[in-house]
C-alpha cells in the first residue's frame, strides 16, 4: 500500500508549537479500511472534544501508515484532565474498532533499510547489541509531549536519544 499522511482536525500549521502532542504506534501498518475508520471516528471525536467548556483546538495527523500523532492547542489555557482522559479513551475505543495496539509504550518503531519495524523494547536493545541495527538507525520517538518536540525529535537516528 501506498505510504499516506492524513490530517484531520484543525490545521497542523495554525497549532501552536506549544500544543501538546501524544504519539500512537500502531503495532501493524493501517490498511485503506482502517484509514477510513480513523478518520470518520476522529472527525466525530474532534467536534465533541472539550476542556473547559471550550473546544480543544485539535489535529489528528496519521503518518506513514503506522502512527498517529495528535495535538491539542489549548491557546494558553491548561487542557482539564477530562479532555485528556477523553482523547486517551478514543485511541482505546479506536484499538478496538481497529483491531490492533495503539497505547503498548513498550513497543518501539524504526526504520529498517526502508520498511517501518515494531518492535518490543527489549528486542531493540538486543539488535543493537548485536549490531542487527546501528546507532544511527532512525527511530520514531513516541516520548514527544509537544508539537515543538514532535517537529525536532520525532524522526530521529538512535543515538543521542533516550534508548
Amino acid at each position: 500500500m501506498t505510504e499516506t499522511t492524513l490530517h484531520i482536525g484543525t490545521d497542523f500549521d495554525s497549532i501552536d508549537n506549544q500544543a501538546k502532542a501524544w504519539v500512537y504506534t500502531s503495532n501493524q501498518e493501517f490498511t485503506e479500511e482502517q484509514l477510513d475508520l480513523i478518520t470518520k471516528y476522529t472527525e466525530v471525536f474532534l467536534s465533541q472534544w472539550d476542556s473547559h467548556g471550550k473546544r480543544v483546538k485539535g489535529a489528528f495527523q496519521v503518518l506513514k501508515n503506522r502512527f498517529i500523532a495528535v495535538f491539542a492547542d489549548t491557546e494558553g489555557d491548561t487542557m482539564c484532565g477530562r479532555a485528556q482522559d477523553g482523547s486517551v479513551n478514543f485511541i482505546k475505543e479506536l484499538e478496538q474498532i481497529l483491531d490492533l495496539k495503539l497505547m503498548d509504550r513498550m513497543l518501539v518503531a524504526i526504520d529498517n533499510n526502508g520498511t517501518i519495524e515494531t518492535l518490543p523494547f527489549m528486542t531493540l536493545r538486543n539488535k543493537l547489541s548485536s549490531g542487527e541495527i546501528t546507532k544511527s538507525t532512525t527511530f520514531y520517538n513516541g516520548m514527544v509531549t509537544s508539537k515543538e518536540q514532535f517537529l525536532t525529535d520525532w524522526e530521529r537516528p538512535i543515538e543521542g536519544s533516550w534508548l
